[in-house]
């Protein structure tokens, strides 16, 4: 049972060097910009994050694209001192409102990642912390934003964690989600974001054998491989520079530690699964 990465707090983390493997700019990922409460860690309000962009953009920091965030993890491109990368987990609609339209008014990009099967949907693929279900991105909101310095990534077809599915579920879940993801948008080159940032070789090398070009984790060490660019998670209690900042090396800490307890999701995600599949037996046999 893998929880994910090894993680790292070294400061030098994302710097570029001149030996080992490349650098890497600093990554953010979020998950739901909304002003609705929840339980969860992984909602910001709109007043927060706008004012994380705003500190970020006043400081000076560029983002990337993805192109050239996979420039670097192949290291054929030096990592500039404001370069920055900002990502998006799960693709949730309140990113259309409150999230994509801040970036763009401050010139800065995004890469979302699409659970393609939720694609206009609630996430009753989750846990409802405290009851609230949040939709998702529909295809066209995508379409919409794709011109608009939106790039749109791979999640999976259903977001379990592929540490815990054999190679035949997990190849599904990638074939599912890449299929959708060129049909629906049109897009041909293929990156994943592993849910949870779960991962081992495993993952890495079925996603290759999928035709994917690259993958995004969270909360890792980056070891030089573009199939597991680790990623900093954005979470509640994250500091208006998020990432950057003086404080990056606790919040990283705190970010290490919410992740692993997402397992919880998984496990829940199992137990449903579970019960559906009795469910479906017992209506074959009456049947």
């Amino acid at each position: 049972m893998d929880l994910g990465t090894t993680p790292g707090v070294s400061s030098s983390l994302y710097a570029p060097v001149t030996s080992g493997p490349p650098g890497l700019p600093p990554i953010l990922c979020y998950h739901k910009v909304e002003p609705r409460l929840e339980l969860g860690v992984t909602r910001l309000s709109p007043r927060r994050f706008t004012r994380q962009i705003e500190r970020l953009a006043r400081a000076g920091w560029r983002t990337l694209s993805l192109d050239e965030v996979l420039a670097c993890a192949r290291g054929e491109r030096v990592v500039g001192s404001r370069d920055i990368a900002i990502t998006f987990d799960d693709g949730y609609r309140g990113l259309r409102e409150y999230a994509f339209p801040v970036l763009e008014a401050h010139g800065f990009g995004g890469i979302c990642s699409v659970i393609t099967d939720y694609a206009g949907k609630l996430n009753r693929w989750d846990v409802a912390y405290g009851g609230r279900r949040f939709a998702h991105l529909a295809w066209r909101d995508m379409h919409r934003w794709q011109g608009k310095g939106i790039e749109f990534i791979s999640h999976t077809a259903t977001h379990r964690r592929l540490t815990w599915l054999d190679d035949g579920e997990v190849s599904i879940e990638l074939a599912r989600s890449a299929r959708a993801m060129r049909d629906m948008l049109g897009v041909n080159r293929h990156v994943i974001s592993y849910p949870y940032g779960a991962h081992t070789a495993r993952e890495l090398g079925l996603a290759s054998s999928e035709g994917y070009v690259a993958g995004l984790s969270l909360a890792g060490r980056w070891r030089g491989d573009p199939m597991a660019i680790t990623r900093r998670p954005v979470y509640l209690w994250a500091p208006p520079t998020p990432g950057v900042g003086l404080l990056a090396p606790i919040e990283w800490l705190g970010a290490v530690g919410a992740n692993r307890c997402a397992v919880g999701t998984s496990l829940w995600q199992a137990l449903r699964g579970k019960r559906t599949a009795v469910g479906s037996y017992v209506e074959e046999l009456a049947g």
